[in-house]
């Protein structure tokens, strides 16, 4: 376990499993979850129930605070609201995590937000539950979060029998790649080797495989990869065929800008060099934004509803696996 966190959840009389935190700060439960070590954010968890105060508090939070508790994004859940900051080390994280606790339970009490209350349906919690929701803790009704663990199984299982458009996904995986495509060529044009493009291709073909009917499996990998792969081999080479024929052309050369193109590869050493240091760069993007497409369905292929579990009336938590 971090040190750092470890100090700071005891300076708080918070809990702790593994980096994350959990319990009540100002009165209200709170949770501070870092996730993995290789985690870029850090989620603040308020598990309160606004109410009708809802909209007036998200708005004091994404319009009012967000500059100054330097938010990334605010999200509104069934079972409280989350802040989510950048993390860069553990020790500048958690000064910003005291100022959003500090902040915003002050807040949430001017508000007169109730404290100990089930966060699902906004009750007094005479029995309560300590529950889990992928690593994220706190009580609640157990009533109330069964109903919501069934939802989450009742969603998941009309999401596995929906039928899986391979065509569609296709498209989408096209469109995507066109995009990356368009954005390379006309980069180049003004001078840009803009081989980032290629991942943008990537990353934008695997969300529009998904968003036009495709799942979240092998066959996903295998079209997006080809797919956006194929068009970013295409926007290379079109871009230096272009570039060549362009020059072709200002010097009254005539003559196919392809043959030119290899004449000038075998000859030209320099020309040699820049051509493969360029292809390399486009093939390495575009690579790593296929391995995120598959970091991103892999984890998209975990059900919500396994990282859920009531641990009962364990106070405090006790009994978690460190």
């Amino acid at each position: 376990m971090n040190q750092k966190i470890k100090k700071f959840a005891a300076e708080n009389q918070l809990s702790t499993h593994h980096d994350d935190m959990y319990g009540r700060f100002n009165g209200y439960q709170v949770s501070v979850r870092f996730g993995s070590k290789f985690s870029t954010s850090v989620i603040v968890g308020f598990h309160v129930n606004l109410g009708d105060k809802t909209a007036e508090i998200l708005d004091w939070l994404n319009i009012t605070q967000k500059k100054s508790l330097r938010l990334q994004s605010v999200f509104l859940a069934s079972s409280g609201v989350y802040c989510m900051l950048l993390n860069m080390t553990a020790g500048s994280s958690l000064k910003k995590v005291r100022v959003i606790l500090q902040t915003v339970t002050e807040y949430l009490r001017q508000q007169g937000i109730a404290e100990d209350v089930c966060p699902y349906c906004g009750q007094e919690m005479e029995e309560r539950a300590f529950v889990e929701d992928n690593g994220i803790f706190y009580y609640a009704h157990e009533a109330c979060f069964q109903e919501k663990l069934s939802q989450i199984r009742s969603a998941e299982a009309v999401e596995e029998s929906r039928p899986n458009n391979y065509l569609r996904g296709f498209l989408g995986a096209l469109i995507g790649g066109f995009v990356g495509m368009s954005i390379f060529y006309l980069l180049f044009q003004v001078g840009y080797l803009a081989s980032i493009s290629s991942l943008l291709g990537a990353l934008l073909g695997g969300f529009l495989y998904s968003r036009f009917g495709g799942k979240n499996d092998k066959i996903k990998i295998v079209i997006v990869s080809v797919t956006v792969l194929i068009c970013s081999l295409l926007a290379f080479f079109l871009s230096y065929l272009s570039m060549v024929g362009s020059a072709m052309q200002e010097a009254g050369i005539l003559g196919d800008p392809l043959e030119m193109l290899f004449f000038l590869m075998r000859t030209e050493e320099e020309i040699f060099r820049a051509f493969w240091a360029d292809f390399a760069m486009s093939i390495v993007f575009t690579v790593l934004g296929i391995v995120v497409v598959v970091i991103d369905m892999v984890r998209r292929q975990r059900k919500a509803s396994f990282g859920m579990r009531s641990h009962g009336e364990a106070g405090g938590g006790q009994g978690l696996p460190n």
